[in-house]
């Protein structure tokens, strides 16, 4: 992989933007990330610093993720492990005493959609099919060293609200073996985000605002007298670049919080 070689669609090709209409917020989030320039250098130098290849790695604080993620992969097939002072909704659970069978969380269920790391102080456990996913930390050997009865670490007010919703998510999945659709549902501002994804990645590719106004919004944009019969796509395509600007200067952490999003 090479720090500056770019692995996500062209800007022009709305469908190849498709599947991010599914993912839940820490994926769009990565989807920001994995294009930062210096998460991408930091990865490369991961890479040829060590050979154990880039997602054995631990990651920066600065970049919020647990390890590196390789940053050439995208969704549905990256799996980001975000830290717990990045993103809200990540639950802290612990060991519990008890025996009962039916209460017991067993890591051998959900191999197809586990991800766990191990740092030696914690263990970091991500849920995922590529479009939705459940974050869990806890001590180590929690969830490594059998079934064990889990004890849940949730507190504050405003602070608890996120975490809740990943308690309800988990206990769902633990129930069904599946991500409960009700509980999962599409982001209300998807297309909204996936359009400043693109705008991003245009302007990268060295695009104009006349440009993106006419591949995302009109085709007459950039005519002679557009500007005049078209202001509202002028305005639209201005509200878009600045939005897109705010998120790849870091703004798409917002993502991760309780009521984030832009």
């Amino acid at each position: 992989m090479q720090a500056d070689a770019r692995s996500w669609p062209d800007w022009r090709d709305a469908a190849a933007y498709a599947p991010l209409l599914d993912a839940d917020r820490s994926l769009i989030a990565w989807e920001w990330l994995r294009r930062d320039a210096g998460y991408r250098a930091a990865a490369q130098t991961a890479i040829e610093r060590d050979g154990r290849g880039v997602a054995a790695l631990p990651c920066p604080a600065e970049f919020g993720l647990v390890r590196f993620e390789p940053p050439n992969l995208g969704v549905p097939y990256a799996r980001p492990l975000w830290r717990d002072d990045a993103d809200a909704h990540v639950l802290g659970v612990e060991r519990a005493a008890g025996r009962g069978a039916e209460d017991r969380f067993e890591l051998d269920a959900f191999r197809g959609l586990a991800t766990l790391v191990s740092d030696g102080s914690a263990e970091h456990l991500l849920l995922s099919d590529g479009f939705r996913s459940v974050r869990l930390d806890a001590a180590p050997g929690v969830f490594s060293t059998g079934a064990a009865r889990l004890r849940y670490r949730i507190e504050g007010l405003a602070s608890a609200e996120p975490v809740l919703l990943t308690l309800r998510r988990f206990l769902a999945l633990w129930r069904t073996g599946s991500f409960a659709r009700s509980l999962h549902p599409r982001e209300a501002r998807a297309r909204r985000w996936i359009l400043m994804l693109r705008a991003w990645d245009a302007l990268a590719d060295g695009a104009d605002q006349r440009l993106i106004a006419r591949e995302l919004f009109s085709p007459s944009a950039g005519e002679r007298g557009w500007r005049i019969r078209e202001p509202s796509v002028r305005s639209r395509a201005q509200r878009l670049v600045r939005s897109a600007r705010r998120f790849g200067a870091g703004d798409y952490r917002a993502l991760l919080n309780r009521k984030g999003g832009g």
